[in-house]
């Protein structure tokens, strides 16, 4: 049977080890490092100081980082820092410094990891911070959006009016020369209408078609692990949503679809007339259901759209997407 080393370095050096003190050293470092890991930094940092004062006797122990007190626990003041770095102190000083060592050095990790918490946690609040800020000048821009359509719509919805009225020939008969000019006003004012409505509507319009390509196609990740077979129509997809929003759905719903393990997949788009909508079926083979987050995740993103999303029933073995289609003004921009 092997030596331990600790015990050959104790023979070496001629002092005796006690084995009991040294497992309670270990027991104490994976107790510190569970209450770390449960708790975060600060909480171990406080169990290694007890610790500390069990396993060494001493009456008080401090943690510095630098020349900063970051935790102490124990009566009495800590001794004062005459130089830099991580270390523990205990006071009165101990004589015998291996158990302190040991301490210290798992003290110093403690506070790298608490370094880390604060930087986490200072980027996280200034993230929360700056989306406030977005929210607020989205919000913002949304009541410049509405009052804007407002200003625009309601002088357009006055001058159709009277056309309406002149059509149906409420103020007398109109010669033919008066009815091609009146038939030209209401085509400009319909388009300007419509291009109102596209240019100030709640959402920009996307072509699903490239992003399907580019998550599905034969050189995507989700290609690489089944075989895919995509139907889609030659027209565009145009899907009333930011690209942003549309591209960030279609990447959840790839990774949905992935998590799976499905061997093969066919996919197929088609409009549905009845109710404007684009309708996206994918049947899945040889996989399994998909976890209840990443089912929630996709179906929240498809509400957001002003979609819908059903998974496999027994009823349909297929997964079935509904998305708003936009056919929009003649001329309009389309994202992506």
């Amino acid at each position: 049977m092997p030596i331990p080393l600790r015990v050959q370095v104790g023979a070496r050096s001629g002092r005796s080890v006690d084995l009991d003190v040294d497992a309670g050293v270990e027991q104490a470092l994976v107790a510190v490092a569970e209450r770390a890991l449960c708790r975060g930094a600060h909480a171990g940092m406080e169990l290694l100081l007890r610790e500390t004062l069990r396993l060494t006797g001493a009456s008080g122990a401090a943690l510095f980082d630098g020349r900063v007190c970051v935790a102490r626990v124990g009566t009495g003041l800590p001794l004062p820092m005459s130089g830099g770095g991580r270390m523990l102190k205990v006071w009165p000083e101990r004589a015998d410094g291996a158990v302190l060592d040991r301490l210290s050095a798992f003290g110093s990790t403690l506070l790298a990891a608490r370094a880390r918490e604060s930087a986490a946690n200072a980027r996280h609040t200034k993230l929360l911070a700056q989306r406030r800020e977005l929210e607020r000048e989205v919000a913002r821009w949304e009541q410049r959006r509405s009052h804007a359509a407002h200003d625009l719509r309601t002088p357009l919805m006055v001058i159709k009016g009277y056309l309406d009225m002149m059509m149906k020939g409420i103020a007398g008969p109109m010669n033919a020369t008066a009815q091609r000019y009146l038939d030209r006003m209401m085509r400009a004012a319909q388009d300007q209408r419509a291009l109102i409505d596209h240019r100030l509507g709640r959402g920009a319009v996307t072509d699903l078609r490239p992003l399907l390509h580019t998550a599905f196609g034969p050189t995507s990740r989700h290609a690489q692990r089944c075989t895919v077979t995509m139907a889609l129509p030659e027209r565009p997809l145009l899907v009333k949503g930011a690209r942003v929003e549309v591209e960030t759905w279609v990447r959840t719903l790839a990774r949905g679809l992935a998590s799976t393990r499905a061997t093969a997949m066919d996919l197929q788009v088609e409009a549905f007339e009845p109710t404007s909508n684009w309708r996206m079926l994918a049947m899945t083979r040889g996989g399994e259901t998909p976890s209840a987050k990443a089912l929630a995740r996709m179906r929240e993103l498809t509400r957001r759209l002003g979609g819908t999303l059903e998974a496999p029933t027994d009823e349909e073995p297929r997964w079935v997407a509904r998305l708003p289609a936009e056919l929009g003004p003649p001329g309009a921009a389309v994202t992506g």
